[in-house]
């Protein structure tokens, strides 16, 4: 697969995206499909056709998990007190602060790592990436599931 495609590809989607570390992972996973793609004994006629696409998709995908991830930590924020805290709300605090660490504790190892990065160091998707060897897209993935599991959602088995 011509590779002489990737900095008009990177340079596309910097400009959409307008973050360049964002664009690059695009258009890496973007070839990534497509040499699998290739692997599997499926048939490209045009290669960059199929990269524009594959990397739009994977660019819609992006904003789509972004999105629901905002919308669960919009659910989870916690109004502001306006004043001093009140014995009830500091024993409620505790309380979530209990279930949140137990919460916390019941993730998986990598999971609990990345979420830990990433929400309390305040990691971007990238740093963590490279501080623990994975894709940004899996990084996206294990903070998303790590919100799920803060928020106490458990998806039925059926």
């Amino acid at each position: 697969m011509p590779e002489h495609y990737y900095r008009e590809l990177l340079r596309y989607f910097t400009r959409s995206a307008g973050d360049r570390d964002v664009a690059a992972d695009l258009v890496q996973s973007a070839y990534t499909r497509i040499y699998a793609l290739q692997r599997a004994g499926g048939t490209v006629l045009d290669a960059r056709a199929l990269l524009y696409k594959t990397a739009r998709n994977l660019a819609a995908s992006r904003a789509t998990r972004r999105e629901a991830e905002q919308r669960v930590l919009d659910a989870l924020s916690l109004v502001a007190p306006t004043s001093a805290p009140s014995a009830e709300s500091s024993a409620m605090a505790r309380q979530q602060l209990g279930l949140f660490l137990q919460r916390l504790e019941a993730m998986p190892r990598k999971r609990r790592d990345v979420f830990i990065l990433v929400r309390i160091y305040g990691y971007s998707y990238r740093e963590a990436g490279e501080h623990l060897g994975m894709t940004e897209t899996n990084i996206e993935r294990h903070v998303m599931r790590g919100i799920l599991d803060c928020a106490g959602y458990a998806p039925s088995r059926s």
